[in-house]
């Protein structure tokens, strides 16, 4: 790319607002810098065992088509500064349909690659209290082979925090 094309495309950046990204956009910005994420790993203890509810994406997904995954959200500008409230709504609301879950408890930060680039998240477990309308529960030692890679390392350290803060 030239002066004259990264200056176009400069130009062409700056119309856009702060906020929601056109989809091909923001692929390419995602390929391009790390991306601030929040992950809930919503848990159940049922007859004892520890299950994970699992949403499945798209089968025509562009980048993971027909897996399963946490929910979570990219943090926006338009986000409240010193708040991640409007994260946690996204997630509750977009991707969880407002089922009854917990208070989000945060487990911790974790820079991971994943195929749409790299992603610094900030990962927090929810109990979940009544049955989903969407997604599946799975145990968490027995994920599903079409389970987003990335994304099992969330609930392995979920789980973790889960059982320690359920044991005390």
């Amino acid at each position: 790319m030239d002066k004259a094309e990264e200056k176009q495309l400069a130009d062409l950046l700056s119309k856009l607002e702060p906020g929601f990204l056109p989809y091909e956009i923001f692929v390419q910005i995602a390929r391009l810098v790390v991306l601030s994420i929040i992950e809930f790993v919503p848990l159940r203890t049922n007859n004892g065992v520890v299950e994970v509810l699992l949403l499945e994406r798209e089968p025509d997904d562009d980048i993971w088509p027909g897996e399963v995954h946490t929910p979570g959200t990219v943090v926006r500008p338009t986000d409240s500064s010193g708040d991640i409230y409007k994260a946690f709504e996204r997630i509750r609301q977009d991707e969880l349909k407002g089922i009854k879950i917990s208070n989000g408890h945060f487990v911790g930060t974790q820079l991971h690659s994943s195929r749409r680039g790299m992603e610094h998240a900030q990962i927090f477990w929810v109990e979940v209290y009544e049955d989903p309308i969407v997604g599946t529960f799975y145990p968490v030692n027995e994920l599903p082979p079409n389970m987003m890679e990335s994304q099992i390392d969330f609930i392995k350290l979920a789980v973790n925090s889960y059982q320690s803060e359920r044991r005390n």
